[in-house]
């Protein structure tokens, strides 16, 4: 099975054309950010990783690396 999806994949792949419509890639582009930014806020590992590392650590790593698209929430000086 795992063979016969590869195949169906890279077939897939070479019959792939690339999009030319600025609102096609637009959308993507939207899809991918919003992917990133609901990801992001809802990371299971980011507390896992602000014990480990620190919260600034895992904050960079979340933001920086893992979902690079995303935009930090805003966090009141209190809850710093």
């Amino acid at each position: 099975a795992y063979k016969d999806y590869l195949a169906l994949y890279w077939q897939m792949v070479e019959q792939a054309e690339p999009l030319t419509e600025p609102e096609d890639i637009q959308r993507i582009v939207k899809a991918q950010k919003d992917y990133d930014q609901y990801s992001a806020d809802r990371d299971p590992a980011h507390g896992l990783f602000s014990s480990y590392f620190g919260s600034e650590w895992a904050e960079r790593f979340l933001y920086e690396f893992l979902f690079e698209d995303a935009m930090p929430l805003a966090v009141s000086p209190s809850q710093k």
